[in-house]
């Protein structure tokens, strides 16, 4: 404690505490409109929180978070994003692990104890390894973590969907229309 002696807070705001967000976003075909919406929808939420930074994935992993800057195009947003992002090597299928071991060796500093970790998805690996370690690491380091699969859950662990095991380390939420997206990004917060 402080040896008895009151701690002097009065300076300080009194503000509700808000956490930082970051979203770790599959950009692949299979789930790339879901991962555009989900951006923006959090960007115009983005003062429901004390920092927002985006990273996309397919292969190789980048951060995204400048073109989601206030007053921006959404449109121009998306076609920056998709022409410039260094997000494919070669064959465009999502690499999970390939993507989660980039994002951790690069900017694993985004995800603190005050990180909100959002992971946009279908889970879907194209039988690549999936980094489980590295991911259960960040999510032990991370304040709270979530998965949202816009994959109808019926469709989880079918063909090369990892849905459970990753399901296991971060709690997996099926997420496919715009008032389960809401309601969770509300949550969030």
């Amino acid at each position: 404690g402080s040896g008895g002696v009151p701690l002097v807070t009065r300076h300080r705001p009194r503000r509700p505490h808000r956490p930082e967000l970051v979203i770790l976003c599959d950009a692949s075909d299979s789930v790339s409109a879901f991962a555009h919406f989900t951006l923006l929808l959090t960007f115009a939420l983005r003062e429901q929180f004390s920092k927002v930074r985006a990273f996309a994935f397919i292969d190789a992993t980048d951060e995204i978070t400048k073109y989601f800057a206030p007053g921006v195009d959404v449109v121009d947003a998306m076609t920056r994003l998709a022409q410039e992002a260094d997000l494919v090597w070669i064959t465009g299928r999502s690499n999970y692990g390939h993507a989660i071991k980039m994002f951790e060796e690069r900017y694993g500093d985004a995800v603190t104890s005050r990180t909100a970790l959002l992971i946009l998805g279908d889970a879907r690996s194209n039988y690549g390894e999936l980094s489980i370690p590295i991911l259960r690491g960040m999510v032990d380091r991370a304040r709270h973590a979530y998965w949202l699969n816009p994959e109808p859950r019926s469709s989880w662990d079918t063909g090369d969907s990892a849905a459970s095991r990753y399901g296991e380390i971060v709690p997996m939420y099926e997420c496919r229309n715009l008032t389960q997206l809401t309601e969770f990004i509300e949550e969030l917060a």
